[in-house]
């Protein structure tokens, strides 16, 4: 079986027991790399040489001293500080930042035994739903080039799901993780916010973005994002228990209140919770209210602190405000993206907006968060959709922004962890991803629901033909 077709678990077993060399492994993610990006672009840096010398290193490392990612190659979302490798965030204003050191999130990974490869797409200052930046131009959908992989981490998203990566690292304002996750049929673990430390991750989590923002791991299987998220928590790993999911309740959901969703997304969730109930979940009924509008209270959470530094974020360190970016964009001289600064102007116009009708962005995550406690409760599980149709084609945020964001917004307002994965495809061949969400602290019992909806809907792996 080719390397390649491994997961990140199995690698790492393999290398550990020394049955296959990290340099090996590592020439195989180089060569796929080569074979599948000039059609999706998802290259944002590459170290390869750098990771053919730390590769080669590892040889001789006493078997006691193989950590729990020994020897697999890693993939970084661009928006992480990864020590003596351009990291710009996709903003031209940072295309010479060059970071001493590793963000505290890719430190972890590498002190694990893991190998950074490359980087990878983000649009400006991760602040869009398509990947699309000045400086790397537009990533497509592995399984459908005509199709956006979603943003913010949809460079990382389509490099995976080409093959191109066994593991990566994303991050998850407003759904940055889940949603590209969804479209290009791979999963991402978005966890609690603050649950992962964000020290070297642009845009800087100040104000409301700390709380909006969570830093998380993605891969083809559920075991290989539990194995992460463990080492990316500092913890030792336990692998997914189904056994802690009978009796436990499991709650559904097929829309945002507003806005429904396709029948292969209404089809994937119906397959996911019927998955839960067959592993001895308790199925419940209802919802939580507050989902609707979410974006309205993400707006709010965003406020004049998290504004300030996703405007000061868009200038490298030096305040721009999204109006005179849009002036100097419709006189042709914009240096963001159009659908970065869509999704900038909408930010800042929407936080202002909730200023001025006095939305309480505490007392919304509050009533969200207490409005899936007796829901499910503590241990229990919500599936629902992350998106309301499988991956649009490019340019769909001009259109839809607004009306499709509150799908996941709603996580980040409330600050939950939520688990997207794939659970199968739409008639036309694209990924159909639903994402699995529970309370506070819960990332343990969502993912081992989602090994219990692997086994059931996606048992074996299945790529795109690039």
């Amino acid at each position: 079986m080719s390397l390649l077709a491994h997961s990140a678990v199995e690698l790492a077993a393999a290398t550990r027991a020394g049955l296959v060399k990290p340099l090996e492994v590592v020439e195989a993610y180089i060569g796929r790399i080569a074979a599948v990006n000039p059609a999706i672009n998802a290259l944002a840096q590459e170290r390869f040489g750098e990771a053919r010398r730390e590769a080669a290193a590892m040889a001789d490392t006493p078997p006691e001293a193989r950590g729990p990612l020994f020897g697999v190659p890693v993939t970084i979302k661009e928006a992480f500080d990864v020590a003596g490798v351009r990291c710009s965030c996709g903003l031209a204003s940072r295309a010479d930042h060059i970071p001493e050191h590793d963000a505290a999130a890719v430190a972890r990974l590498r002190a694990a035994g893991a190998i950074v490869i490359a980087t990878t797409t983000t649009p400006d200052n991760c602040w869009a739903q398509e990947t699309v930046s000045p400086l790397f131009g537009r990533t497509n959908n592995p399984w459908d080039t005509r199709r956006t992989p979603g943003g913010s981490t949809g460079g990382e998203a389509a490099l995976i799901a080409a093959g191109g990566s066994p593991l990566g690292l994303g991050s998850d304002i407003a759904g940055s993780i889940r949603m590209p996750a969804a479209f290009c049929g791979i999963v991402g673990l978005r966890p609690t916010s603050g649950a992962i430390p964000e020290a070297g991750f642009w845009p800087p989590s100040r104000g409301g973005l700390g709380q909006l923002n969570g830093v998380g791991p993605m891969a083809r299987r559920v075991e290989d994002v539990a194995l992460a998220y463990d080492v990316l928590r500092g913890e030792e790993h336990h692998p997914p228990d189904a056994a802690l999911l009978p009796g436990r309740r499991v709650a559904h959901w097929l829309d945002d209140g507003l806005l429904p969703s396709s029948k292969a997304v209404r089809a994937g969730v119906l397959a996911a919770a019927r998955a839960l109930e067959e592993a001895g979940m308790r199925p419940v009924a209802g919802v939580p209210p507050a989902r609707r509008l979410a974006i309205l209270g993400w707006t709010a959470c965003l406020g004049e602190g998290g504004r300030e530094a996703v405007n000061t974020g868009f200038g490298g360190g030096e305040a721009w405000s999204p109006y005179a970016e849009l002036g100097r964009a419709l006189r042709g001289r914009g240096r963001v993206s159009p659908e970065a600064l869509l999704y900038w102007v909408g930010s800042d116009a929407g936080a202002r907006l909730g200023g001025l009708l006095a939305v309480d962005a505490a007392r919304w995550a509050a009533e969200l968060r207490d409005q899936l406690d007796a829901l499910v409760g503590d241990g229990g599980v919500a599936v629902c959709p992350v998106f309301p149709t499988t991956a649009p084609p490019h340019g769909y945020s001009y259109l839809g922004l607004l009306a499709t964001t509150s799908y996941q917004t709603w996580v980040n307002v409330a600050g939950l962890p939520g688990l997207a994965l794939p659970v199968g495809f739409s008639r036309g061949g694209m990924p159909v991803g639903v994402q699995l969400v529970g309370a506070p602290g819960s990332e343990r019992t969502l993912l081992a629901a989602g090994m219990a909806v692997q086994r059931a809907l996606m048992p074996e792996w299945a790529g795109p033909a690039l």
